[in-house]
């Protein structure tokens, strides 16, 4: 029997079998390598097989005992600190969940107890995820549809487009959310300009500005956090996907003085949000981040694989973006034929839409694995 014969469905169960790799190699059930340029949509970042996080995790379920979130830990501690560091509000509180849509959750729950507002505005061409709040959130209607109706108070805006923001955003906004960079949508990266003009008016307007770090976070882009890269100056920020390197950890970072006259307890939890092992991972991760200086990492890798994608001057690619290692191809043909034809020849590669790949390969990849990324891309276009 196969695992599909077991599967709710919601999968495509005709995907590879992936049974192991290390640093940006993936290796199949029949013992086949590939380049992996799909990253476990953002969760590779430190690498497959990270031994530092391996050996955390091992090290913190030698002498485990479950407890949830509410009962301290030093382990924790250690990574709510390090994490702290890398904030940018003094005083930053933290809620830790399992996951990306988690983290959003929190963030709408806050903004909306912080502020007794409940209108929130999304960008189009948004995801931030599956659960109600979320899918509330995101913007591509064959997410939303079957599942309406959804949250109520929820309006989108255009991406980049302040003017369109300014329609839209009132006194009764509780928060506005944006992916600094979105990933699902192709790749689109905010302006300079839009996100001060966007922080502008959640001021005018005492609302919230909420960015999802999700999948740019975590040194993807050059920083630990995409916004930096721009002087974004947001109040929320969620974060998730390599924030542990692969170990299952959602964090929602806030400013400490939003629900500083509110009576919170009680407000959110999860059984499994911030667990030892967990922890401990995300602790190895940040480390590893700055002793591998992975942020410039990403930033220099980036900008190599970028220039030796454009040097391939096909006529079948429209458009080239993206920050860091955070990248999109636009096509003039289906994308789907690329894809099939990379996987053929041991790179994978992501869909994002009828005509764009992604690339999120883990950061750690080396130059020569992006010179054979390169070099089979161009054969296939030919």
């Amino acid at each position: 029997m196969a695992e599909s014969d077991f599967s709710a469905g919601f999968y495509s169960d005709d995907a590879l079998a992936i049974v192991g790799g290390d640093g940006a190699t993936v290796v199949d059930s029949e013992g086949k390598k590939y380049i992996d340029c799909v990253g476990g949509h953002g969760v590779a970042n430190l690498g497959h097989g990270n031994k530092k996080i391996a050996a955390a995790v091992s090290a913190a379920w030698e002498n485990f005992a479950f407890a949830t979130a509410r009962h301290p830990h030093p382990i924790r501690e250690k990574f709510l600190a390090k994490l702290a560091e890398k904030m940018p509000f003094e005083n930053p509180r933290f809620f830790l969940s399992n996951s990306g849509t988690e983290s959003v959750e929190a963030a709408i729950k806050i903004a909306r107890l912080a502020t007794g507002r409940t209108k929130i505005l999304a960008a189009k061409r948004a995801f931030h995820g599956r659960t109600l709040g979320a899918l509330s959130a995101t913007w591509r209607p064959e997410f939303r549809e079957p599942f309406e109706p959804l949250v109520p108070d929820f309006d989108f805006f255009a991406f980049n487009k302040v003017d369109s923001l300014a329609e839209k955003i009132d006194d009764q906004t509780a928060a506005v959310i944006l992916e600094t960079v979105q990933g699902e949508g192709g790749i689109f990266v905010a302006e300079k300009e839009f996100l001060a003009g966007v922080r502008e008016l959640c001021d005018q307007h005492g609302a919230l500005l909420i960015l999802d770090e999700v999948q740019s976070g975590i040194c993807r882009t050059g920083k630990f956090c995409a916004f930096e890269n721009f002087g974004g100056r947001p109040d929320i920020i969620c974060m998730a996907k390599s924030l542990a390197g692969g170990y299952p950890l959602g964090a929602t970072a806030f400013r400490g003085d939003l629900l500083a006259d509110k009576n919170a307890r009680g407000a959110h939890a999860s059984t499994f949000g911030g667990s030892v092992p967990a922890c401990a991972a995300g602790l190895a991760a940040l480390e590893f981040c700055d002793e591998e200086n992975l942020a410039e990492q990403a930033k220099e890798k980036g900008e190599f694989l970028k220039a030796e994608i454009e040097k391939i001057g096909s006529p079948k690619i429209s458009e080239i973006r993206g920050i860091g290692l955070m990248l999109a191809i636009d096509f003039k043909v289906p994308a789907g034929e690329i894809v099939k034809k990379l996987e053929e020849e041991g790179v994978l590669v992501l869909p994002t839409g009828p005509k764009t790949i992604r690339l999120l390969p883990p950061i750690v990849i080396t130059k020569e694995e992006m010179g054979e990324v390169v070099e089979k891309t161009n054969s296939v276009l030919k």
